[in-house]
Order: structure tokens, then sequence, then C-alpha cells
């Protein structure tokens, strides 16, 4: 089970991290995304700063989640270690940041943030916008 959950969970998050991105990505996200944010995390530069801080501090290999959680009706941001521990139940990934070595070592060796302040250029705001309007 655990080996299930490890790998199905790896699967899942990078199927959703690659559909993130965009090389037409970056800037702000609008819409009820943008409303969503600006209600529930402070704001997008709020927003940007707290899943920018969980990315890099996830311990090891990890990932930044931006999440709706079903129970509170709101946007969550997560740490997750490896690729399931601490996941909350019933939170819906929307926005995923791999922060496993091989996401960005070969490009920014051992600078996870000069890789973190590069993703937001590549964010795909029409993909988070769609994921969180299919679970609203």
């Amino acid at each position: 089970a655990r080996d299930l959950s490890f790998n199905l969970s790896g699967h899942i998050l990078h199927s959703i991290y690659w559909e993130n991105m965009s090389p037409r990505g970056g800037g702000k996200p609008g819409g009820i995304l943008a409303d969503r944010i600006d209600k529930n995390l402070g704001g997008f530069e709020n927003f940007k700063v707290q899943l920018s801080s969980v990315a890099a501090t996830a311990e090891g290999s990890g990932w930044g989640l931006l999440a709706y959680d079903f129970e509170g009706d709101r946007l969550i941001i997560l740490q997750v270690e490896k690729h399931n521990n601490q996941l909350v139940p019933g939170a819906v990934p929307l926005l995923v940041l791999d922060t496993f070595e091989h996401a960005y070592y070969l490009q920014y060796k051992n600078d996870r943030k000069a890789y973190i302040d590069a993703w937001w250029n590549l964010v795909n705001w029409s993909d988070v916008e769609r994921r969180l309007s299919k679970v609203l």
C-alpha cells in the first residue's frame, strides 16, 4: 500500500505539474482563481510568497501545492514530502511545484530558490483556473 501511494501520487502530481506550465505562462491569474486567491490567501503577492516558501523549505524532495479544500470551501497551500506525505484528505491539487532535485539540478544546481523564481514565469494560469472550475 505504501508503494502504491507513493507511485500513484507521484504520477498524479507530475501529470499536473506538466500541465500547469506553458512557455507562454507567467503573469497573474484572473477570474474566479484570482478572486479565491484574494479571499483565501490574502492576495497574489502573499500567495506567491507563501507557496514559494513552502516549496523552498520542503525537506529533501517534495512539493509545494495550491489545493482546493472541499471541507472548508477554500484554497490552501500544502507542503508535501516525497509524493504522498502530508496530503490533506479531500483536498484537490490545482497547482503543483516539484522540488525534487531532478526538477532543477541540471540547470540550477543546488539553487532551488532560482528554480522557484523562474518557475513562476511558466505557470499556466488557465490550466489552474480550469482545475478550480471543475471542483467548484
